[in-house]
């Protein structure tokens, strides 16, 4: 027999992984893994213990030994294995097959687990199970729910004291349903007639904040609280003693006792990872006016003990026992079980000595008793946990009264803990005549369970939404409260509340923090459940619908609640065009069938939140599952300052030390359109900018306005990403004439922001609208390009063919998109370019598209919603084409006329247009202007940059002629000419050797002119020099220019155009059409 070692590996079967060396030695002997039946036998203190083990035809993962056998933890905790521990193997011959095999639930959960999916056992029980013997015990999955069985019969009967299940194997499971009828105590002095009699009193348990407000000496922390009128209706014994437990119903108590599957590569332990709980505790019961009626105050120790969060259901029941005299008490230890012993174990530093560290034990538990006056009494039940302070840290100990073991199956190793029910009360003076005794350890799974923090360590204090906040609150009391009120009048309780707001905005701060104090709100003591909408959307419909009722149910239970969903709309979004929407029809269906019905039956109310109300399903809005809808809009300079000085005030030193040296208003007044998640970025960017700048400096850390300007470089809040915004260099000073219309764009889009607190204040109602029309080329469209510029705000450009699309829907959508663009960067100006061409009148459209567009554009710019933030400024030059609809005040308020300009503007014109050239002294603007008559101001333009044009091409001329002199005056071009010859034959010629002699001395006085030359072009200055290179407009230049510029209208087209202005100022009236369809020829009705 082979001596191999157990290592605990989870694989969800009762399979064994058997070593490299002898999966090899099967598959070399053709032996296939369900034919293969293996004996593990095992010694366990003076017994030796069998078990038999299929094969899973995998070998052990753990290729560095030869000595392991891998086995499911679960398995082999049943079968008594644990990890680490050295068995023996034999092959077993010759096994027969089971016909049959009867089997029994190791309890009533299991049985229930069984019955709701016999037919996946059925189908898998055969994967993994091979092999059984009387008296097994063995672990199937079944949908991730771990159920123990054990084998009670095995047929035919053999020699054999196993047998395997094959295909044509009946198994036969013996049901175990749970009582219905109340069991009475383990205590044989109660009957059952009696246990029948015993009254029950369920009440919630308080938050533990209110722990604080009773005493907590020693003797108090194992007593409850209640109010007086509950204290009467429990109806005590004389020693005031209770019989507390947790109450749960019956489909919360299945799902949470629901084993979740081991993901594979995980390292779990042999038990399930609970901690030490226990199900009954005798306490004594203090009435307390503090409490509030129907609740109970519970201490953490006990808590603990009964394993009970806020508002949870406790059952009291009167003490129908005696409390039992005990002669001793036996203390044992609550250890970590240690999952892997090749790993440390981390459980404390305690005695390695075992004496010694009974006697930490026994010395901890007297002290206890130390701190308590002589007459006071403690209540103890049978394995209560107590926690004791001690120089090893806090040790939690568990007290058996008079039993020093207990069953092995049932100590805790499977998450159940079965002890006698009694309890006994202890005084200073019995404790001396009690016997204290040190029983085993208890090993318990390591809690790897994230610590449980109150919601109150993660609220981030909130600044500027104090108003929203009393508002929401008030309605949510309304909701919960005044049920007997509404009752008695046979009102309908009050529908869902929804939050919207962007992203950054703080929606979902707003709502815990709410949540949080409506749970401490002596009027609601609401219990709060959280769902994150986005871990749910790729989940499937069915499983959303079983979550969804689950968490209803969890809220019936612990009524009045709130159950928070956080960003619904990702859940169930709205419908869109183009993509299947059945699943989110299907989903809205099944969320407001659910929650219509439970909120009618419980006090359950909804809070939601999402991006925009449109976001959600129509179906959710219009089925009025909501009944108020509140809009967190982007926060006003005020309320920017608090947020800016509450960020700063709970960040670093740095941050506090510096908002008495700052001016917050004014550093709010330049976040416009800012959230308060932009805002604590903002900040968090200015301390790193203050900190650089503070590297080299000894002198104390401030943050000043620099600082924030720097911040703000290159940052985009979240509002503004993805939304395309037009940036322009042309200032008022670029534009020349047209100063009223100036004036007017000022008036309505610049000082609304630059003084919002005056225009608050103002009864009237403010111009949102403005329409630009007039001759082509007279600046309509430079001035909005100047208002994105001059007036602060986020500016946004249209152009017609962007918004218009062949598809039914898709153009109105567009328009609708682009409002929705405009609002998330408010304040901002929308500039529809050649607005004739978006929003014509209806009824001229063969295909209808512009009908629709001009319809979709009515209700976006004068709808219900209206538009706070948004401005419109539309520009065209032809404003008699344009729907009347869109001209009328509420929408585009005011129509602004860009005329031809007058001599005086057109100076103006050619002033501001000239500054970025350079014009000769002696040319006369107002000449020029006098010449233009008729000229637009893209026609004076023209004129100049014409001009401009020809300056520039005759100094590129004359810089080439000068190059080219220069080039030609430095090339070698020397030439050696007689003077005085008489005839050619008298000359004399230079030799080679002569003339290089006169070069070289012809070129050294040339060098030295160069020189003296240089020097002097170097006083001239630089000046000088580029003013000789730039291209200079003359007099020349610019009669040049007007020969070849002409007017872009001609005076037919100026006249043609000055009627229609005319008639669109004065020749419009306030009639509206009839409604009757017109039979003339060439006329037609709207497409839309």
């Amino acid at each position: 027999m082979a001596q191999l070692i157990i290592s605990f590996v989870s694989s969800n079967d009762c399979f064994i992984n058997l070593p490299l060396v002898f999966s090899n030695f099967f598959y070399e002997q053709n032996q296939l893994p369900q034919n293969v039946v293996i004996e593990l036998s095992w010694q366990e203190s003076k017994s030796s213990r069998k078990s038999y083990v299929g094969w899973s035809g995998n070998h052990s993962k753990q290729s560095g030994t030869i000595d392991i056998i891998e086995i499911d933890p679960q398995f082999g905790t049943a079968i008594g294995l644990h990890d680490g521990q050295k068995v023996s193997m034999k092959i077993c011959e010759n096994c027969p097959e089971a016909n049959s095999v009867h089997v029994e639930p190791f309890n009533i959960e299991d049985w229930e687990i069984m019955d709701r999916r016999a037919n996946y056992l059925e189908d898998y029980i055969v994967q993994q199970l091979r092999v059984v013997y009387l008296n097994q015990i063995v672990t199937l999955w079944i949908n991730s729910n771990l159920t123990r069985l054990r084998i009670v019969e095995i047929n035919p009967k053999t020699q054999f004291q196993f047998a395997k299940l094959c295909a044509n194997s009946e198994v036969f499971v013996k049901p175990k349903p749970r009582p219905t009828e109340i069991k009475s105590s383990e205590n044989k002095d109660i009957s059952a007639s009696n246990a029948l009699k015993t009254p029950i009193y369920c009440l919630r348990v308080l938050p533990k904040e209110y722990i604080g407000i009773f005493p907590s000496s020693p003797i108090e922390l194992y007593s409850v609280y209640v109010h007086p009128k509950d204290f009467v209706n429990i109806r005590l014994s004389d020693n005031r003693v209770v019989r507390l437990s947790k109450v749960q119903p019956q489909q919360l108590l299945h799902n949470n006792k629901e084993i979740p599957h081991n993901k594979e590569g995980e390292d779990k332990s042999d038990i399930d990872n609970k901690s030490y709980s226990q199900n009954i505790i005798y306490v004594k019961v203090v009435e307390n006016f503090d409490v509030v009626p129907g609740h109970v105050v519970l201490c953490e120790s006990i808590r603990d003990c009964l394993d009970v969060t806020n508002f949870d259901i406790i059952r009291l029941a009167p003490s129908q026992t005696n409390p039992v005299a005990l002669s001793n008490i036996i203390i044992r230890n609550i250890s970590p079980f240690q999952v892997n012993p090749l790993k440390p174990n981390h459980s404390g530093s305690l005695p390695a000595d075992k004496s010694a560290f009974s006697n930490v034990l026994i010395n901890s538990f007297k002290a206890f008793f130390d701190t308590l006056s002589e007459n006071s009494e403690v209540v103890f039940t049978n394995g209560m946990k107590l926690p004791l302070p001690s120089i090893n840290g806090n040790l939690n100990i568990t007290i058996f009264l008079g039993v020093k073991t207990v069953n092995n199956q049932n100590d805790g190793r499977h998450g159940k803990f079965d002890f006698p029910e009694m309890f006994t009360i202890l005084t200073k003076k019995k404790l001396q005549s009690t016997k204290i005794e040190v029983g085993d350890n208890i090993p318990i799974p390591p809690d790897n369970r994230p610590l449980k923090q109150s919601i109150q360590d993660h609220l981030p204090k909130l600044a500027g939404v104090s108003n929203l906040i009393q508002h929401l609150e008030g309605y949510l009391r309304s909701c919960l409260g005044k049920v007997p009120l509404r009752n008695a009048l046979r009102v309908p309780g009050m529908g869902g509340l929804l939050l919207c707001g962007g992203h950054g905005s703080g929606k979902t701060s707003i709502a815990k923090t709410i949540t949080y104090n409506l749970g401490r709100d002596l009027q609601t003591l609401a219990y709060c459940l959280v769902v994150r909408c986005t871990e749910l959307t790729e989940e499937r419909i069915s499983s959303v619908r079983d979550k969804l009722q689950q968490l209803f149910d969890d809220a019936a239970w612990h009524a009045p609640s709130i159950i928070f969903f956080d960003d619904l709309d990702r859940l169930i979004p709205a419908e869109v065009e183009h993509i299947d929407s059945f699943r989110f029809r299907q989903l809205s269906e099944c969320f407001f069938h659910i929650a219509t019905k439970m909120c009618e039956r419980h006090r359950i109310t909804i809070f939601a939140t999402a991006q925009q109300q449109s976001s959600i399903h129509s179906f959710l809005i219009t089925s009025h599952l909501f009944s108020e809808i509140a809009q967190l809009d982007p926060p006003t300079k005020a309320e920017r300052r608090e947020i800016l000085e509450a960020i700063m005030a709970s960040g670093p030193i740095l941050a506090q030390n510096s908002i008495s040296h700052l001016d917050l208003l004014s550093v709010a007044s330049e976040c416009e359109g800012y959230f308060a998640a932009d805002l604590k970025v903002l900040v968090e960017r200015t301390i790193h900018e203050g900190a650089a700048r503070q590297l080299n400096n000894e002198s104390q850390l401030l943050l000043t306005r620099e600082d924030f300007h720097k911040a703000q470089e290159g940052f985009v809040p979240f509002s503004l990403r993805g939304v395309k915004l037009h940036t322009s260099e042309v200032s008022w000073t670029d534009i020349g004439g047209l100063e009223e219309t100036k004036k007017v764009l000022l008036e309505t889009l610049e000082w609304p922001t630059k003084y919002a607190s005056i225009f608050a204040n103002c009864p009237l109602r403010l111009r949102s609208g403005l329409l630009l029309y007039g001759f082509p080329g007279c600046g309509k469209t430079l001035l909005a390009s100047a208002v994105a510029k001059e007036c602060g705000l986020n500016f946004i450009s249209v152009k017609g063919p962007e918004l218009l699309n062949k598809y039914i829907g898709a153009s109105e959508k567009s328009v609708r998109d682009l409002f929705e663009r405009a609002q998330a960067a408010k304040p901002c100006v929308l500039f529809f370019d050649e607005f004739d061409s978006i929003a014509p009148k209806r009824g001229h459209d063969s295909t209808g598209v512009t009908d629709r567009v001009v319809n979709q554009m009515l209700t976006q710019m004068d709808g219900a919603e209206g538009l706070d933030g948004v401005y419109v400024l539309a520009a065209t030059s032809r404003p008699d084409l344009i729907d009347p609809a869109l001209l009328r005040p509420g929408r585009l308020d005011k129509s602004l006329l860009c005329n031809i300009p007058t001599f005086q503007e057109r100076i103006e014109i050619l002033k501001a247009l000239s500054r970025k050239m350079e014009l000769n002294e002696d040319i006369d603007l107002s000449y020029y202007a006098e010449k233009c008559e008729g000229y637009s101001g893209a026609d004076l333009q023209a004129l100049l940059y014409n001009a401009h044009l020809k300056a520039i091409h005759e100094a590129i001329d004359t810089e080439k002629s000068l190059e080219k002199y220069k080039s030609n005056s430095d090339g070698n071009d020397m030439q050696f000419i007689s003077l005085n010859a008489k005839s050619a034959n008298t000359v004399t010629l230079l030799t080679a050797a002569e003339k290089g002699q006169i070069s070289q001395r012809l070129a050294l006085i040339k060098k030295g002119l160069v020189t003296k030359k240089t020097i002097t072009v170097e006083k001239e200055g630089e000046d000088d020099i580029k003013k000789k290179r730039t291209a200079i407009i003359t007099n020349e230049h610019m009669r040049a220019s007007l020969e070849i510029t002409r007017p872009s209208t001609t005076p037919e087209e100026r006249a043609r155009l000055s009627n229609i202005y005319e008639e669109f100022i004065t020749g419009r009236n306030g009639e509206m059409p009839s409604g009757i369809f017109s039979h003339e020829i060439g006329q037609r009705s709207t497409l839309c």
